[in-house]
């Protein structure tokens, strides 16, 4: 009777083994494979996203600080509220210590209430810089365009009230970016609410 457990009691062969071993390893290197995939999709929606946001962010704060820009000395009735400006850089102040201007005693401009953007680098893609310091990468392009009051282009310091800002973006895509990038536009328009006429 034992003889014939023996018998019965028969294991895998090593062709059996080989086969299932093989069938296992091809279905986690397919698992891998979709894993793989998906964290890299995922990685470059993910920093698509983040250039985008960065950009968002970059321009809610040029458009709270412009809106707040002010005169170099408010208590001699001086208006103008764009120190330097074209295209592509802007330099404005902020009354950040409240004594009305944005001058010392002497007529110097306070550095410490001087705000500059500007884009930094030789060639796309830009940074934008504010202050020399960086604030959003990845940057196509910069433009500002300035307005009356009633909508028509100028250059006259005096007559701005409306600047229009339109930030383009490169925004990686494809898996870790292998693919074209993709441009983003993020535009706004600021009035100028310390004009005082």
């Amino acid at each position: 009777m034992s003889g014939r457990l023996l018998r019965e009691e028969g294991g895998f062969t090593l062709t059996e083994m080989l086969v299932t071993t093989l069938i296992m390893i091809i279905m986690l290197f397919a698992l891998y494979s979709i894993f793989d995939m998906s964290l890299r999709v995922f990685g470059s929606g993910n920093a698509s996203i983040e250039a985008t946001d960065e950009a968002r962010l970059g321009v809610a704060k040029m458009e709270r600080e412009l809106r707040a820009a002010y005169p170099s000395n408010k208590t001699n009735d001086d208006n103008t509220l764009l120190t330097n400006f074209d295209d592509d850089q802007l330099t404005f102040g902020n009354d950040r210590n409240g004594n009305r201007r944005i001058v010392n005693s002497l007529g110097v401009p306070d550095p410490d209430e001087r705000i500059t953007y500007e884009l930094g680098g030789s060639s796309p893609p830009y940074t934008l810089l504010r202050n020399s310091q960086p604030v959003v990468d990845h940057v196509q392009s910069l433009t500002f365009t300035y307005r009356t009051k009633y909508g028509s282009l100028t250059s006259e310091p005096p007559a701005i009230d409306l600047v229009s800002i339109e930030l383009k973006i490169q925004v990686p895509r494809g898996t870790l970016g292998t693919q074209t990038p993709v441009t983003r536009t993020i535009s706004t328009d600021v009035a100028l609410r310390n004009r005082g006429d």
